[in-house]
């Protein structure tokens, strides 16, 4: 009987396998491990995006890319995609970022010992992202209208993304930092199906300091063990 050995997964393969464990990825860019023109191992770069922002996550990946490594520093960020690079890439291109593809290419030309270390490290980065706990799945309410607010207090129409929101839970405002809000009052509106939305709708009352800054639009997800 001919035995068949499975292809080991891709760098890019693994990181997708790690991160799908947090949340849906609809975007991802790892380096492949060789240039398979030149045979030279190439310095490392891995991006992101989830299909939802999850603020929630990004202290771990902080601590992930800084704990991880053994050979080298490395670089996190989280904006529309989330970055996790050499922070020599992010030292040398300038703080725009402007060239940082173009100078990885350079580095994997002419310092191969640095992206032997470097690829090294991104092993075990990923192999730290797949080992994390999965945190309790984050409850986001999506602002459809408002109705009225003020500095303490938000009224307003939510759409349910994912998650169950309850009363007693805290919020915060992904497009406004370091705001953190209570529900207080919650009423689920009945399902009406040709609307066609994602999530039912709920009014929503939310108490808490900057309140009245939160907008229409905006994400809000809740905070863990609060």
């Amino acid at each position: 009987m001919e035995v068949t050995m499975e292809e080991p997964l891709s760098r890019f393969q693994r990181a997708r396998v790690a991160l799908e464990r947090f949340a849906p990825v609809v975007w991802l860019r790892s380096t492949s491990e060789i240039n398979h023109t030149t045979g030279l191992v190439q310095a490392p770069t891995l991006g992101w995006r989830f299909s939802e922002p999850h603020p929630e996550l990004k202290g771990m990946f902080a601590s992930v890319v800084r704990d991880a490594p053994r050979n080298i520093a490395w670089f996190f960020d989280e904006k529309r995609n989330s970055l996790i690079v050499p922070a020599r890439l992010i030292n040398e291109s300038g703080p725009d970022g402007a060239g940082l593809n173009d100078l990885a290419a350079a580095i994997s030309q002419h310092d191969q010992e640095f992206c032997v270390a470097a690829s090294e490290d991104i092993e075990l980065i990923i192999q730290a992202i797949a080992a994390q706990p999965a945190p309790p799945t984050a409850a986001r309410l999506y602002v459809t209208q408002l109705a009225k607010s003020s500095a303490e207090e938000l009224q307003c129409v939510a759409e349910s993304l994912t998650g169950e929101a309850q009363v007693g839970m805290v919020f915060r405002a992904v497009g406004a930092p370091g705001i953190e809000v209570l529900l207080t009052a919650l009423r689920w509106y009945p399902p009406r199906p040709e609307t066609r939305r994602r999530g039912p709708l709920a009014k929503v009352t939310l108490v808490g300091s900057g309140a009245g800054r939160i907008g229409l639009k905006e994400l809000l997800v809740s905070v863990p063990g609060r």
